[in-house]
């Protein structure tokens, strides 16, 4: 009975894979590559997940599959997946001699270094392993473009004379399939630029403009003209440098980025205000400031819409993670009841087969309990991960005050009407700079320690010039602490430098009124104390009140939410958040995980 059961299993699973192998690998790929054409990924990587599938299967299998996944992952933006089948297809092609395909997966690697990981040492490693196969297949476009990579990865790396060595080797190179020279020409005018050798930069800026000027190349010629215009604007060349930005703003086109046009009108507004033509100044900086504004409400829009993605995502994968166990809990009752009957059959024939049974069902039962016990671990790691997505979510969602930013632009425009502009242009830079910081630091859950306590001062002063310096204030860093270096959650702290100064320090001004901001460092935390000699618990008209408003306004109950999931992912219970009233002080502490960056 066990050869019979065992040969119909061959033959079912035989007529099975033929099955498969003749929906055929490449009319798989040929589909996948269809969807692509019309920009639908998923249903590209559905495609070539079949295809894959058919390893072993059908002749024609190749392992080139994993550079497809690979292509379709980076384009849906999932770069970590896009990675890793990249490198899958390197691994299956690095002993042989595809040098094409090799070329072009190292390419894809280096620029996903690059321009998305920005770990610029691995993507000049990705770009030199590119060279070494373009110069064995003797591509000469492609290894130009190479040279221009790796000229870019060692800019980025702030290793400009090697930038300079591969740059140089494609200008210097007169060759009919170069057509990365007038980039390359560019790329050294911006990189002599950051030496400060502004008399080769503006010789190679002219160049790059002469030979994009024959290839009619809109874009580069808007990057040339508007970094030669800085260029001349650091160098007090105004009226120089007024005629490079106009000609950039005549190249301006839908492939120009609103990062870019903000750019370029914050120059032509430094350099008018500089030429005192304070009309265009201030109409350049207005335009600056809502192309601005423009980039932070996408950018947050973008955050919410990726932590929401995240979010369902997750969803997604547990749900599928649940009927993946009912299939596990469903074949094992299978196999349970299929192993009990055959037991029934063979006990007349062997006792020795009903014992290797027994003990078989024996084993597979403590498997099961061990299965279980995994599922249960792993449906409580999922509970944690939800209420972390929750608490990341919440604090994209309310990185800042609306009342906040309302009242910021109406002390803006009160300045504006007193015509105090300059006042005014210092309040705009202040909040733009903040407003930046909280979008760089939104997506991230840790971020370091001086671009947060940059934006806390940042926030600080806001507040002080809004409410015209009602208060004092100082920061004060511990003597061992090295900001850089030390990792923080963001917007945990804020919420209580503005409970400080709105139900502190401004309920009943004072000339004395002054908070203060200190942060210290122990050997396993990093401690933050916020201080305010403003209204205290014990001085207000009613002390449940007061403990309402402070407890539970401007953030508080979220900084509690977010302590407790530290405490979850660090434990010890190492996090702890406390109020006290000291004499005519209200003293805040939150104390935190020693968090070290990964550089150090």
């Amino acid at each position: 009975m066990i050869y019979l059961r065992t040969f119909l299993i061959c033959c079912f699973s035989s007529i099975y894979f033929l099955g498969i192998s003749q929906s055929g690998y490449k009319n798989l790929l040929r589909a996948a590559e269809d969807s692509s054409a019309n920009q639908n990924y998923e249903a590209s990587l559905r495609l070539t997940f079949q295809a894959k599938a058919l390893k072993g299967k059908d002749p024609e299998y190749s392992e080139k599959v994993n550079s497809f996944l690979g292509s379709y992952y980076e384009a849906l933006g999932k770069i970590d997946s896009s990675i890793y089948f990249y490198g899958e297809a390197i691994a299956a092609l690095a002993n042989g001699t595809e040098y094409a395909d090799l070329s072009f997966l190292y390419n894809r690697m280096g620029d996903i270094e690059q321009n998305y990981t920005e770990r610029y040492p691995m993507a000049i490693a990705y770009f030199a392993k590119q060279l070494k196969y373009d110069k064995l297949l003797q591509d000469s476009a492609s290894m130009f473009d190479c040279l221009n990579n790796l000229g870019l990865a060692y800019k980025s790396n702030q290793q400009l004379d090697s930038a300079l060595h591969y740059f140089n080797q494609v200008t210097n190179t007169h060759s009919p399939h170069n057509a990365a020279k007038s980039y390359a020409l560019l790329f050294t005018a911006d990189t002599y630029s950051l030496q400060k050798k502004y008399p080769n930069a503006l010789r190679y800026y002219d160049q790059a403009i002469q030979e994009l000027n024959q290839v009619q190349d809109s874009i580069g010629l808007y990057s040339a003209y508007a970094n030669k215009g800085d260029l001349l604007m650091h160098q007090r060349k105004f009226n120089e440098s007024i005629v490079q930005l106009e000609q950039a703003q005549r190249h301006l086109n839908p492939y120009i980025t609103s990062a870019n046009k903000a750019v370029l009108y914050h120059n032509f507004a430094e350099v008018y205000h500089e030429l005192d033509v304070f009309d265009k100044a201030f109409y350049y900086k207005e335009l600056e400031t809502l192309t601005k504004d423009s980039i932070n409400s996408e950018n947050i829009a973008n955050a919410v819409a990726t932590m929401t993605a995240k979010y369902e995502l997750r969803q997604k994968e547990d749900s599928l993670f649940i009927q993946q166990q009912e299939l596990v809990l469903a074949d094992a009752k299978t196999k349970e009841k299929e192993r009990n009957f055959l037991i029934l059959l063979i006990v007349s024939i062997a006792l020795l087969i009903l014992f290797v049974s027994l003990y078989r069902i024996r084993q597979l039962k403590y498997k099961h309990a061990s299965q279980k016990q995994q599922s249960e671990q792993q449906a409580v790691e999922l509970l944690h991960q939800y209420q972390l997505s929750e608490s990341e979510l919440k604090s994209v969602r309310s990185q800042m005050n609306p009342h906040f930013i309302f009242n910021v632009l109406n002390s803006i425009e009160s300045y504006i009407m007193d015509n105090e502009r300059r006042t005014a242009s210092r309040l705009i830079q202040k909040f733009a700079a903040l407003s930046r910081l909280i979008l760089e630091n939104s997506t991230k859950s840790l971020v370091t320690a001086d671009k947060e306590w940059k934006s806390l001062l940042l926030y600080t002063e806001l507040e002080a010039m809004r409410f015209s310096n009602a208060f004092t204030y100082d920061f004060k860093v511990g003597e061992t602490v090295q900001l850089k270096e030390i990792l923080l959650p963001p917007m945990l702290i804020q919420p209580l430098i503005e409970n400080a100064v709105l139900h502190g320090l401004l309920v009943q001004p004072s000339s004395d009124a002054h908070l203060s901001v200190s942060i210290e460092k122990s050997e396993e935390q990093l401690c933050i104390t916020v201080t305010d000699n403003g209204v205290g618990f014990q001085n207000k008209p009613s002390s449940k009140a007061t403990n309402s408003i402070k407890e539970k306004s401007m953030g508080l109950a979220s900084i509690r939410e977010r302590i407790a999931l530290i405490n979850k992912q660090y434990p010890g219970e190492r996090a702890s958040f406390s109020i006290t009233t000291t004499g005519d002080e209200t003293i805040a502490v939150i104390c935190l995980p020693l968090i070290l960056s990964v550089d150090t």
